[in-house]
């Protein structure tokens, strides 16, 4: 395939080239032919010219569309078999931002790493295009505040019908190549389809469209005809190039968002098409193809004006040829009727869409990891896990576990060594119920899980730009989660080593008491804690609290981890052997007793 995409691009630099000699041929011949250096004759050489130049364009376009497409189809294949194969592939990078807020505002985003690079997110994904990148993501966050179970099973039959059919994401991977150029410009042109205000429109512009071009026309062939002076001649044409500079001006980012090829709107209607390759029984895919049906005409009905624009962007064609005829501002007027009539349903063409591709990714995801579990969702408060894992870690190191059952009012207290699994074992639970919530399969052999509502205290820093000390950002994030708590119960909480930024004693304190209160509020999960004392499950924990633990196993100097969790409280650690084992000058004790 890399071959093949070499070969295609040598071919596309070779057709630039040659576009470039014909541009240069009818500018060398033109200033000639006027300077009447050569005979009139050569003129025709001149419009040889141009038509080769115009033929190449389209040539050009095919050529570069057959490349890209091999490249997609390369890209495809080295991120699904990196993936496969637990290596990194070419991942998407995607923004650490929801909406303008930063991650850490989020209510479990950046403890379980769901976005970014190398994140939860980008492992699942295979989305091309901005609204496939904006649903994805939306939907992996959403465990904060999930949708109705009907919509979860929803999404969970679609991916499930779309995991029989690989081929079809990988089309959709590869149609979707031209949007994913320029994501700006897809933005743009949802911006634009849903103004009110357009900036050229109204019978003046309408008026100067049409009768510019008969003015400008007529003094060409009138001063030819009957020998004006130059200035009358060309006078109509200066004023039309100066229109068209204004048209280009005001309408400058909204002619690039629709441009094709380009990461513009029409650059969709290949994307469009693939999604339409196959029809589906599923009633959620059914409802979504429905919709991409009504884009695909509407796009469709975007190729005039559009091909008008794009040619508008030769520097031939705009000095020439578009300012005598009033090229661009006929595309505009074309535009704005068409926002009229379309411009109010484009936005849902583009979320449909977006949706097909994030279902796409959760169907290859199980297609290619079929040891992963759809889970069973239900309306009851509770996660039960057979051998849970994360996903991100490679199948050859990753070790999985029993979790639960918990229902409402119950958490488990976890225990153990450093580096023993205990912060893997939070952010597993958590990234299986985000995955979950949002309709994808889960890196477990079973899950069922009610309609929680997640969020995590694990991985908090101090601001010196807000003036704020970890202790004080984390008890702002317990604030957070208590708050979550407090509108009603089915509340997740993973709760990674709990107020070490105090003393020992207000520490236990604090931790019992919010653990507590979160208990009697209905709520569920997980603590993991170094602090013994709190393993302690008597007062308000007694009920619905219990211990597990990780370990370590020590032979001589050698020391390793099972990743196994157990039942009960850890009875060893390794605080002091690892020190030791990094040569800092630590004496006394053995650093097996906990």
């Amino acid at each position: 395939m890399r071959i093949a995409y070499a070969a295609l691009e040598a071919r596309s630099r070779a057709i630039g080239m040659t576009r470039l000699v014909c541009v240069a041929i009818v500018i060398v011949l033109a200033i000639a032919v006027g300077l009447h250096l050569l005979p009139p004759v050569v003129g025709w050489g001149v419009l040889g010219a141009i038509g080769l130049f115009v033929v190449l364009i389209f040539v050009h376009v095919r050529v570069d569309r057959a490349r890209d497409r091999r490249d997609a189809a390369a890209r495809f294949h080295e991120r699904a078999l990196g993936r496969s194969v637990d290596k990194k592939g070419p991942q998407q990078q995607e923004a650490l931002t929801i909406d303008g807020e930063p991650v850490a505002n989020h209510p479990y985003a950046g403890d379980l790493d769901m976005i970014g690079e190398g994140s939860v997110c980008a492992h699942i994904s295979f989305v091309r295009t901005q609204p496939g990148l904006r649903t994805l993501r939306e939907w992996l966050l959403a465990a904060s505040d999930p949708p109705v179970v009907e919509e979860i099973r929803a999404r969970q039959g679609a991916a499930r019908a779309l995991a029989k059919k690989p081929e079809l994401v990988r089309a959709l991977f590869v149609a979707g190549s031209g949007a994913s150029k320029a994501p700006d410009k897809a933005i743009a042109f949802e911006l634009w389809a849903q103004a009110k205000d357009p900036p050229v429109g109204g019978a003046l512009w309408v008026a100067i469209a049409w009768v510019l071009p008969i003015v400008t026309i007529g003094a060409i062939v009138a001063g030819e005809i009957l020998r004006w002076s130059s200035v009358l001649t060309w006078a109509p044409y200066a004023v039309a190039v100066v229109v068209g500079v204004v048209v280009r001006a005001r309408v400058g980012r909204i002619a690039s968002a629709v441009v094709a090829h380009e990461g513009g709107a029409l650059a969709f209607v290949e994307a469009f098409d693939a999604a339409l390759a196959e029809r589906f029984a599923d009633p959620r895919l059914a409802s979504l193809q429905k919709e991409i049906e009504s884009g695909r005409a509407g796009l469709r009905a975007l190729r005039r004006p559009t091909s008008a624009l794009d040619s508008a962007q030769n520097d031939v064609v705009r000095l020439f040829i578009a300012p005598i005829v009033m090229l661009e501002l006929h595309a505009v007027l074309a535009l704005e009727r068409w926002r009229k009539k379309y411009g109010a349903s484009a936005a849902q063409w583009f979320r449909a869409y977006g949706a097909l591709e994030a279902l796409a990714s959760f169907g290859l995801l199980s297609h290619d990891f079929p040891a992963f579990a759809w889970p069973e969702i239900s309306d009851e408060f509770r996660f039960d896990a057979r051998a849970l894992g994360h996903p991100l870690v490679p199948g050859d190191r990753r070790v999985c576990n029993d979790v639960g059952p918990l229902e409402a009012g119950q958490a488990l207290v976890v225990t153990g060594s450093n580096m023993s699994g205990k912060s893997t074992l939070l952010r597993s639970i958590g990234v299986a119920a985000a995955m979950a919530t949002a309709g994808a399969p889960v890196c477990a052999e079973s899950l069922s899980l009610g309609r929680l509502r997640l969020a995590t205290s694990m991985r908090v820093a101090d601001s010196l730009a807000e003036g704020a000390s970890k202790f004080y950002a984390e008890l702002r994030r317990l604030k957070l989660v208590t708050e979550m708590a407090a509108r009603g119960p089915g509340v997740l909480f993973l709760l990674d080593e709990m107020l070490y930024g105090t003393n020992a004693r207000e520490r236990l304190i604090g931790a019992r008491a919010t653990i507590g209160w979160l208990l009697e509020h209905g709520a569920l999960g997980a603590v993991s804690t170094h602090d013994l004392a709190l393993a302690d499950l008597s007062g308000p924990l007694a009920a619905g609290a219990r211990n597990v633990h990780f370990e370590e196993q020590v032979e001589g100097d050698a020391m390793s981890f099972d990743y196994k969790l157990r039942e009960g409280v850890v009875t060893s650690s390794n605080a002091l052997r690892l020190m030791r084992q990094l040569g800092l000058p630590v004496e006394g004790g053995d650093g097996g007793d906990a």
